[in-house]
């Protein structure tokens, strides 16, 4: 599974509305780290993760890999 994690974040973060810093004060975080997630230089912790996709009402896998319902068979 890849990660698209940065790229899907700034879609469904723009997709819902929001800017870096709303969705930073709905998670806890600062915008700064809204940033550098959006840029791929960090990446959250998991409960961060979840706050995430709670927020903008995705799944950890439509958060992390962009897929929506994918067969774990597939691994391509």
């Amino acid at each position: 599974m890849e990660n698209k994690f940065n790229t899907q974040l700034s879609q469904l973060r723009r997709q819902a509305g929001l800017s870096q810093e709303q969705l930073a004060s709905q998670v806890f975080v600062t915008r700064q780290s809204v940033s550098k997630w959006e840029q791929g230089e960090t990446t959250p912790d998991l409960d961060t993760l979840i706050r995430l996709a709670t927020v903008l009402g995705v799944s950890l896998d439509e958060l992390v890999s962009g897929s929506l319902n994918r067969d774990p068979s597939d691994r391509n």
